[in-house]
C-alpha cells in the first residue's frame, strides 16, 4: 500500500504548527528593563529562582544561607543574606530522595520499607582565604553521583577491595580529595575532617563528621564547591537541640569526655571545623580539648538556621526510623491472626 502523501503532509504541517505555537509565548517574553540591567550588574552569573522580580524563573528545592559578596555577585536575593555565616561564601541545603530502599531490615519484616532522603549541603569557599587541605592536592574533582544499577549487582565491595589494594587504578574524579578511604595511593591516615561542632568559650564539643560526595577546585574562580553529605551523620536522634542556650553535661549517650571538663561553659553556636586526621587522632580527648578555633585549620561558623535544620532532620529522620523498627517489632510480638 501506497503512503497517503496528503495526509503525511497533514501531519507535518500541524507538528510545524505545534512547535511555532509553542515557541511564541517565550519570544513575546522579552526581559524587562530590569532583567536586562541584572544581567549587566551581573555578568558572571544572575540567580535563575524566586525572589528576583524576573518573569521566568526556576522552582529552586535550596535554602541558601549567603555572604553579602555572594549576593551581590550572583544577584541574589537580600533575604539569602545571612551576616553570621562566617569561613564560606555560601550555603545551599537541600534534601534529595535516597536512591535506593531497604526493605526487610527491621525484624525481618519484608513490607517494611522505610523510604528517607539526603540532607545534602553545598559549600562555596573563597580558595585565596580558606585553608582546607586536601589528602591529594592534586585532585582537582571529584563526584560521588548518582549510583547506577551495578550497585545492586552486589560488586560494589569487591570493586573498593581491588582499589585498596592498588589493583584497579582510579580514574579521573573517581578518587575522593579530602577523605580517599578507597585508594591506596595516598596516605588513607592523612585525610582531612569536616567536624560538626557545638562552639564554647575557647573550646567546641564534636558531633561527628560530615563527608564530600562533590568537590571542584575553582568552580569559578578563586571559588571552590564542595558538597556535604549531612545525613550521613544525622536520623538518630541524636544531635542537641540548637535552641536550648544552656547545653553543658553530657548527652544520654556519652560519647564526649571533653564536655565534663567545663559544665559552666555553654554552647553558644554551631559551626564546622576542618582538620587533618593525624592532628586529630594525637588528641587524647580524655585529657585534652582541641581550642577553638585555632586547632583547627578552617572553620565555618554556621548561621544558627543551619543548626536548626540540622536538628530537624536528625530527630524527624530518626522518627521514621524507630517507627518503622517498632511497627516491625509489634507485627512479630503480635502478628494478625
Amino acid at each position: 500500500m501506497k503512503p497517503n502523501i496528503t495526509f503525511l503532509n497533514k501531519l507535518i504541517l500541524w507538528a510545524l504548527c505545534a512547535l511555532v505555537l509553542a515557541c511564541l509565548p517565550l519570544r513575546s517574553q522579552a526581559a524587562t528593563p530590569e532583567e536586562e540591567a541584572r544581567m549587566k550588574q551581573c555578568p558572571e552569573g544572575d540567580y535563575a529562582g524566586p525572589g528576583t522580580g524576573a518573569k521566568r524563573y526556576y522552582q529552586d528545592p535550596y535554602i541558601w544561607f549567603v555572604s553579602r559578596e555572594f549576593a551581590k555577585r550572583y544577584c541574589m536575593p537580600e533575604s539569602y543574606i545571612d551576616d553570621s555565616l562566617k569561613g564560606a561564601l555560601a550555603l545551599a541545603v537541600r534534601l534529595r530522595p535516597e536512591e535506593f530502599t531497604l526493605c526487610g531490615f527491621f525484624a525481618g519484616q519484608s513490607r517494611q520499607c522505610p523510604t528517607t532522603q539526603e540532607l545534602l549541603m553545598d559549600v562555596y569557599v573563597d580558595n585565596t582565604k580558606a585553608n582546607i587541605p586536601k589528602a591529594d592536592p592534586t585532585e582537582k574533582f571529584f563526584d560521588e553521583g548518582p549510583h547506577s544499577s551495578g550497585w545492586l549487582v552486589g560488586a560494589e565491595g569487591k570493586r573498593s577491595d581491588l582499589r585498596r589494594k592498588g589493583e584497579m587504578p582510579d580514574v579521573e574524579g573517581e578518587r575522593r580529595p579530602f577523605s580517599p578511604f578507597h585508594s591506596k595511593t595516598v596516605n588513607e591516615k592523612n585525610w582531612t575532617r569536616f567536624v560538626y561542632l557545638g562552639v564554647r568559650e575557647g573550646w567546641a564539643t564534636r558531633a561527628g563528621s560530615f563527608v564530600e560526595t562533590y568537590y571542584r577546585a575553582d568552580w569559578v574562580p578563586g571559588v571552590d564547591l564542595i558538597t556535604l553529605d549531612i545525613s550521613y551523620l544525622m536520623g538518630y536522634q541524636t544531635q542537641r537541640n540548637p535552641d536550648l542556650q544552656i547545653q553543658t553535661g553530657p548527652r544520654h549517650v556519652r560519647e564526649y569526655a571533653d564536655e565534663e571538663f567545663d559544665t559552666t561553659n555553654p554552647i553558644r553556636r554551631w559551626a564546622i571545623g576542618v582538620i587533618r586526621f593525624l592532628d586529630w587522632s594525637a588528641v587524647d580527648f580524655d585529657e585534652k580539648r582541641i581550642p577553638y578555633p585555632s586547632g583547627y585549620t578552617h572553620v565555618i561558623e554556621l548561621p544558627h538556621k543551619v543548626a536548626q535544620i540540622f536538628y530537624a532532620y536528625d530527630w524527624q529522620q530518626g522518627e521514621a526510623f524507630f517507627n518503622n523498627a517498632r511497627q516491625a517489632y509489634e507485627a512479630v510480638v503480635n502478628p494478625k491472626r
